[in-house]
This record gives C-alpha cells, structure tokens and sequence, in this order.
C-alpha cells in the first residue's frame, strides 16, 4: 500500500478532544485502502480496510512509537487507529 504524505498537520492540537474533526483517508492509488487497527502501531491487528477518498471521525491522537502522529477514528461504528499521513482533509 502507498502513502501520501501530508505537508501540514491534519488536526492542531488545541482543537482535540472538545469536537471530533472530519477528516479523509488519502493515498496515491485511488484503487488502495487503508488499514484501521486496535491500537496505535503497525504491530496492532488490522481491524478494518478503509476504501480510499473515505470520510470519517477523527476523535484524538497520540504519538506513537514510531514518532508519527496516530489518529483514534470512527469508520462504520469501528474505532480504531490510523497513522497521520493515510489522512487529509
């Protein structure tokens, strides 16, 4: 699966938790999908595929253990996580 990568940050953080931001999944292969996971590491199960160009919730974020930001998201009633540059706005 190919990634694009974001130039600015998704969500500022200030804006989080007080309101769930909607947010995109984005990647270069408008055919791909993006995995939503149990946890915030590669190392998590896969819980989901999200088609690409899908909205959804982005609820809070951590940093995760490979200093990228992952976001906690709502997919068709799954929360899960997804890493920062799988998502735009």
């Amino acid at each position: 699966m190919k990634r694009f990568l974001l130039a600015i940050p998704l969500i500022i953080a200030s804006a989080l938790p007080a309101q769930a931001q909607w947010a995109m999944t984005c990647t270069r292969d408008p055919n791909s999908s993006v995995n939503l996971r149990n946890g915030p590491s590669k190392r998590n199960t896969v819980i989901a595929s999200i088609p690409n160009s899908y909205y959804l919730r982005a609820l809070d974020w951590v940093w995760g253990g490979d200093q990228m930001r992952w976001y906690r998201v709502e997919y068709n009633g799954l929360v899960g996580w997804m890493r920062s540059d799988y998502l735009c706005r």
